[in-house]
């Protein structure tokens, strides 16, 4: 019977060892799944926030690119209009110039 009662003891120990260790490996696990789920949310958070920055970079040099092109279009629509104007100022004082020429020729050749 001495026997017998140590044995159950021992078992029983043993028994008791076994569910703390069982125990403590599944507060392990769940305190993991716990730190893990964090982990993921912060990675959704920062990968959010990166495609947010990003996304706002991209808006401002497309402004500022839509800005200088329009910039680059006035200042070449300005050019343009005053090129234009140059070169007909130049024409028109050119064909005076003939016509006045001209009757200088009509006048020296009637003298």
């Amino acid at each position: 019977m001495e026997t017998t009662m140590f044995t159950l003891g021992v078992l029983s120990i043993i028994l008791a060892a076994l569910v703390a260790i069982v125990v403590y490996g599944i507060v392990t696990v769940l305190k993991l799944k716990t730190e893990t789920t964090e982990i993921w949310r912060r990675i959704d958070e920062n990968h959010r926030d990166v495609h947010l920055h990003y996304d706002r970079k991209f808006e401002d040099m497309q402004r500022d690119v839509n800005m200088i092109e329009a910039t680059i279009m006035n200042q070449i629509q300005h050019a343009t209009t005053h090129s234009t104007s140059y070169t007909d100022k130049r024409i028109d004082k050119l064909v005076d110039t003939y016509f006045e020429v001209q009757s200088i020729k009509k006048q020296i050749l009637k003298d």
